[in-house]
């Protein structure tokens, strides 16, 4: 199985262990209002404007609520056990990371936690470049990511350089807006160290 089948099917599966009211590290959402954005992002992308836009964020609320009136809790799991035929062919690029982010975060809002193997460390190293990269633009100056294996990314120009070390899983969840519950270390001038984290919170 690839990272995404796997943390797909874990997820699912702790769905239905918690219900749909526990809590989630996603601000006021509980496990149901998570399992309706996942569903409507594989099943009716249109509605998906919300998450990047201010100006459409109610029709994607509302989308969600919809579906999760329609299919119910444990429906919209069912439906969620395979990737839609849309999503199929993209499952292994685009799904590891998305998985693997609200998987942790449901986990770790519950007080329980995953171990990653090397291989799917690795695999989470990739989509780190996208979400750093908008960290660092917000931020507005240099980043250095340090992987602790001797590999490093660096993104944007400047002179108050904030080092963010860690296995890139954490990374990954740092730079996704987890920062209260990323196991890294940060390492700058106090000031830049408190606007990188606040340009990573707003992601």
């Amino acid at each position: 199985m690839t990272l995404a089948q796997r943390q797909r099917a874990q997820l699912l599966d702790l769905f239905l262990e918690l219900g749909p009211f526990a809590p989630t590290l996603c601000e006021g959402w509980k496990t149901q209002d998570l399992a309706a954005h996942l569903f409507i992002r594989e099943h009716k992308p249109q509605a998906m404007l919300g998450m990047f836009s201010e100006r459409f964020a109610a029709i994607t609320s509302r989308v969600q609520m919809e579906a999760l009136h329609s299919h119910g809790f444990v429906g919209l799991i069912d439906r969620l056990r395979k990737p839609s035929l849309m999503m199929r062919p993209l499952d292994s690029l685009v799904n590891g990371a998305e998985y693997f982010i609200h998987h942790t975060d449901v986990l770790r809002a519950n007080d329980r936690d995953q171990e990653i193997s090397p291989k799917d460390e690795e695999t989470l190293r990739t989509p780190i470049k996208m979400f750093a990269g908008k960290t660092a633009r917000t931020y507005g100056d240099r980043v250095v990511i340090d992987t602790n294996d001797g590999k490093q990314l660096e993104f944007g120009q400047g002179t108050r350089p904030v080092h963010l070390i860690g296995k890139p899983s954490e990374i990954l969840l740092f730079v996704s807006g987890r920062t209260d519950h990323a196991n890294v270390q940060l390492v700058g001038e106090p000031d830049a160290v408190k606007k990188f984290t606040e340009a990573a919170s707003g992601i």
